[in-house]
């Protein structure tokens, strides 16, 4: 049993709300999920139910779930786990809410400018996620959350600080089992992560979210290589930092020929598509939303970009 008793409110009950979901109650967090419609039916008769597609194991965690939040209902942490398309309706919910931490775990590559104008940069945490994979009705079809995992989540204040409210978020979270980490440049981390998968899950969904089929297109993937090397430019010309920098050194100084047969390597695999290809089916217009801020930060910087603007010529 944790010893911290922090009430935590998880908005979003898809794949990676609902992983957090489980990871924390399950270490014994009073957490609450907001959800609505046939999703809030589905976690309140059902529980939170979650399968390993590698192995086709189900778990299945109870939790208490919500679909409305009063202003006057306030918990220390309001996780934010959505598209970045479906925040914009949830600002005016939660800048009328009194709970003081809303911690955005959301595809972001334009920084916390929207965020911090609807609620105050005093009230603003960002976070990343934790997993991968789809819903199918009310499964969860997901790998990642709580336990082993190669990589460490991300979590800071937008102004780099490392303030006693981060440091106990981010000790709830290791208490529940996810390996998480402070940022001090969660923002650069976040716009990083968003201005490479804009371009990649574009050429998906231009193959019909078939990762086998992108792996097969030389032409798309050395395009592919060239448009996530122009993202590293646009994102330091906006002011963005390259965060991790191993990024910098893949996307920016590996040779292009070398990029592609990682990316083909990568793309045949189960994990590209569970991990890749099963979220661009059913975010396209999340993914949309990524390929129009790119092109936006494309504008700002004043930079030619023409694999950028080549692949996205078809349309977004």
């Amino acid at each position: 049993m944790n010893g911290d008793h922090a009430r935590i409110l998880i908005i979003g009950a898809g794949v990676n709300g609902s992983l957090c979901a489980e990871g924390l109650h399950n270490a014994g967090f009073q957490v609450t999920v907001l959800a609505r419609g046939e999703r809030y039916e589905e976690i309140r008769e059902q529980g939170i139910v979650i399968e390993n597609p590698f192995n086709q194991k189900r778990r299945i965690t109870p939790v208490p779930v919500i679909n409305r939040l009063a202003a006057d209902d306030c918990y220390d942490y309001n996780l934010v786990i959505v598209r970045k398309n479906q925040v914009p309706d949830l600002l005016p919910m939660l800048a009328q809410n009194q709970s003081e931490n809303i911690v955005f775990l959301v595809n972001n590559p334009s920084g916390p400018q929207l965020f911090t104008d609807a609620l105050g940069k005093e009230r603003v945490l960002l976070g990343f996620v934790f997993g991968a994979g789809k819903r199918e009705g009310s499964l969860i079809r997901a790998i990642g959350g709580a336990g082993p995992a190669l990589l460490s989540t991300p979590f800071g204040e937008i102004d780099g600080r490392i303030t006693p409210r981060l440091t106990r978020l981010v000790g709830i979270m290791r208490q529940a089992g996810f390996r998480v980490e402070i940022s001090t440049q969660i923002s650069d981390y976040l716009a990083t992560h968003a201005a490479l998968v804009a371009p990649f899950a574009h050429l998906l969904i231009r193959h019909q979210c078939d990762n086998y089929a992108l792996a097969r297109s030389s032409a798309d993937l050395y395009l592919l290589a060239r448009a996530m090397r122009e993202a590293l430019s646009v994102l330091r010309a906006n002011g963005f930092a390259i965060v991790p920098k191993s990024n910098a050194a893949f996307f920016g100084a590996t040779p292009t020929f070398l990029q592609v047969i990682l990316f083909r390597l990568f793309l045949a695999t189960r994990t590209a598509e569970v991990g890749g290809a099963w979220h661009c089916q059913q975010a396209p217009d999340e993914m949309r939303q990524l390929g129009i801020e790119l092109i936006a930060l494309v504008e700002q910087s004043g930079l030619p970009a023409p694999a950028i603007r080549k692949l996205f010529a078809t349309g977004l």
